[in-house]
């Protein structure tokens, strides 16, 4: 029996010593597959340009608390410590304000450093191996400028600013339809592109507005290319406009606006000058009826539910004619738990100094006054707005209009519903409509926009 306990005992010994052989051939290899993996991953050399993906948070930090178990192990692994350095902002790639790639820093040499410091360190021998090897991970990555707690504060401070970026500030690329037509016989249909982009501290634009106008005096068309720019100079006060060409079949002339906005505590005010072509009626592009509109408009957010806005406008033709208009709108909002709903009151004043009938509606006097309501709401994946508005007009006329409505009640309605089934997608679809006496019009559209 003694001798049956002694082989036994001379086996098992000889199994350990086997399990424990090994066990140091694993630890002596992995540092060699570490060397070897981080020489592969740098020999493309110090100018190569950062991958398109960031490999996430998490990942990087296992990866750092398994070099720093490997380091107390075999002591040299170190060298296999190298990776990736840098945030990922929400998106893969991230933008600066002016519109250029921030490319993600180098590795910091203050890692190696802390590494061999941390070699040099004694092994308590009264703990356990392991209770030693999880101590040195551990000050290692406290250690670590680009440690995994830092990482971890790093990342929540990134969400935050995800949270904080505002759509408004992000490239996009923007696709319209419009289909017009009133009672008029004028038939109208644009096509727009419009694409964002930050530049230089600016918000850059670039649009193109197809136009494919007809009603009984023929067909006609027309091309406008404008280059727009916004910047805010500083909280309150910022400035933007655009320039650009207009084509037709017959003319060819230059259009553009400025403005300048401010805000202070709830309050809007924007002064604005703009040269357009007047699309009204495909007799008013084949005249080339160009219109120069001063505009100043006011919007005061009176308190929690109360809201109200006015503007002003003279503008100026190119056939001689001018005009004045005044609108304003109060509204109040209820907040509901399906949506907001916004009860409100419009009123609106427009003169025109005569009636040269050159395919506009240009009456002595046009007002109007009424009540409206909007009910909209916002999910993360849809979207939708619709107003309804009652009005009575009270049209002074200067010999026969060549379009628009004459005096009586009147009713306008609009709808608009979106989506957005993709990240950084929407998509929206209208409807507007209006009725009044001796004169009606419609149309419909289709938007898609992408958010870079």
């Amino acid at each position: 029996m003694n001798a049956i306990h002694s082989k036994r005992g001379e086996s098992s010994a000889g199994h350990w010593h086997s399990v424990c052989a090994g066990l140091v051939s694993v630890c002596l290899a992995i540092p060699m597959l570490g060397s070897s993996a981080s020489a592969t991953s740098t020999a493309a050399g110090p100018k190569s340009q950062p991958p398109a993906v960031i490999p996430d948070r998490h990942q990087h930090c296992d990866d750092d608390s398994a070099a720093a178990k490997d380091d107390t192990n075999g002591g040299s692994a170190q060298d296999s410590a190298k990776h990736l350095a840098g945030t990922a902002d929400g998106d893969d790639n991230s933008e600066s304000e002016d519109g250029s790639v921030a490319k993600a820093p180098g590795p910091d040499s203050s890692s190696n450093d802390d590494a061999d410091s941390n070699d040099d360190k004694s092994v308590d021998p009264g703990k356990d191996p392991s209770e030693n090897d999880r101590a040195d991970a551990k000050s290692r990555q406290g250690d670590d400028g680009k440690g995994c707690s830092n990482d971890a504060d790093s990342a929540d401070d990134d969400s935050d600013h995800d949270a904080a970026v505002d759509p408004d500030d992000r490239p996009t690329l923007e696709s319209h339809f419009d289909y017009y037509t009133d009672s008029s016989h004028y038939v109208n249909v644009t096509t727009s592109s419009v694409a964002t982009a930050p530049f230089q501290g600016f918000m850059v634009s670039l649009r193109q507005d197809s136009l494919q106008a007809r009603d009984p005096s023929g067909p006609q068309a027309m091309e406008i290319t404008t280059l727009g720019f916004n910047r805010e100079l500083t909280e309150l006060w910022g400035i933007g406009g655009g320039f650009g060409t207009a084509r037709g079949l017959q003319h060819s002339d230059l259009v553009g606006s400025l403005k300048s906005h401010f805000d202070y505590k709830g309050l809007s005010m924007t002064a604005s000058v703009a040269r357009e072509m007047l699309l009204e009626s495909a007799q008013a592009v084949k005249a080339n009826i160009r219109q120069t509109d001063f505009g100043l408009s006011l919007s005061d957010e009176l308190s929690e539910h109360v809201s109200a806005d006015a503007e002003i406008h003279h503008l100026i033709y190119s056939d001689g004619n001018s005009s004045n208009q005044i609108d304003f709108s109060p509204d109040y909002t209820f907040a509901l738990p399906l949506g907001k709903l916004a009860i409100g009151y419009r009123f609106s004043y427009k003169t025109f100094a005569k009636n040269p009938d050159s395919g506009y509606w240009a009456p002595q006097k046009a007002l109007s006054d009424g009540l409206s309501a909007a009910w909209s709401f916002d999910r993360t994946e849809y979207y939708a707005r619709t107003e309804l508005g009652l009005d009575y007009d009270s049209v002074r006329e200067i010999g026969k209009l060549s379009n628009g409505p004459s005096s009586g009640p009147g009713a306008s309605a609009a709808v608009a519903f979106g989506i957005r089934l993709i990240k950084g997608t929407e998509l929206e679809t209208y409807w507007t409509g209006n009725d009044s006496p001796g004169w009606n019009s419609m149309n419909v559209g289709l938007s898609l926009k992408y958010f870079f």
